[in-house]
């Protein structure tokens, strides 16, 4: 099931007006506002305390130092963060529901017994269905991330919140809905998959220096016949994506990004075509850029799709 591809773009699609702003950095906080973690512990020389807990001397002020974010008791700033936060959560739910309601019109309702699907001995897709769970996993663990920051619940913690809800996100997909359903069944190498692409985007956004290794996908030419579709239902739909493992060799703005990519094919032959792609390129923020810094941050959201020149090994 290619349920991850609907979750993904439906999870960006929610986060988009939350990125082209611009208002968040690549750490994913808030460039204009310095964000305290829920739970963190405030000085009191930065921030008054009530007079019952440390009574103020005589002569001084009450009033919270200029730049300073009030606190809330439970550690959630009031106004904004908590209005954020109380978005951000209906987003959620209302995404859950989309999905949900989606897979089962697409794939069939989850009314059977719960079995397991033989991935392993082959499924008629070499493996593009693993990648494409690696891929979906990893950038909605980015965009999970991405969107707590933007609550404002401070870095540490919406990593973590990111990275455990799209974790869950992508179990549901294969329990209960795939396990109960008569047509798919619980995948064990879709399981594994979808939980090395979190560890993978938890590494990725740890905090400092981007690493120089990124997680893309783009399409092939026959994704523009006519016959493709975003959410692939097919197997020769399978065919039209590439997963790119995307490298940089120097943090230079001139350095392109180097991929190896994983594709499939299906044809008149017999077997399944197996394809490994070179190339070269780049990211939509990097040419966004150069038009001016402002496309390049409007084009942010795109970013997982990587716009490139390859050739292409293939074997049977």
């Amino acid at each position: 099931m290619n349920l991850p591809h609907a979750v993904t773009v439906a999870a960006m699609t929610i986060l988009m007006p939350c990125t082209a702003a611009g208002s968040l950095d690549d750490s994913g906080v808030d460039s204009t506002t310095t964000r305290l973690p829920i739970g963190a512990l405030i000085s009191t020389a930065d921030i008054e305390t009530p007079s019952l807990i440390q009574p103020a001397a005589a002569g001084s002020s009450n009033r919270i130092p200029s730049g300073t974010v009030p606190i809330h008791p439970r550690g959630l700033a009031p106004g904004p963060r908590a209005t954020r936060l109380a978005l951000w959560s209906s987003l959620n739910v209302a995404g859950g529901v989309a999905a949900y309601h989606q897979s089962q019109a697409a794939w069939g309702a989850s009314n059977g017994h719960f079995h397991i699907k033989s991935d392993w001995k082959g499924d008629g897709l070499a493996m593009s269905d693993e990648a494409s769970h690696f891929f979906a996993a990893y950038q909605l663990s980015r965009v999970m991330r991405a969107g707590y920051a933007w609550t404002g619940v401070g870095d540490r913690r919406a990593r973590r919140l990111g990275m455990l809800e799209a974790w869950l996100w992508m179990l549901a997909v294969e329990f209960p809905l795939d396990a109960y359903n008569p047509e798919q069944g619980f995948g064990v190498s879709d399981f594994l998959f979808n939980t090395a692409g979190v560890l993978a985007a938890y590494e990725h956004s740890r905090p400092g220096a981007p690493p120089p290794w990124d997680v893309k996908i783009s399409v092939k030419r026959s994704f523009f016949t006519g016959r493709s579709r975003l959410i692939a239902y097919t197997a020769k739909q399978y065919d039209d994506y590439i997963y790119w493992l995307t490298f940089r060799p120097a943090q230079r703005r001139w350095m392109p990004l180097i991929g190896i990519g994983y594709a499939t094919g299906h044809d008149a032959h017999p077997g399944i075509r197996k394809e490994i792609h070179l190339g070269i390129g780049a990211s939509a923020t990097e040419l966004g850029a150069l038009v001016s810094p402002a496309v390049g941050r409007l084009l942010r959201p795109l970013d997982f799709f990587f716009w490139n020149l390859n050739t292409k090994v293939a074997w049977r």
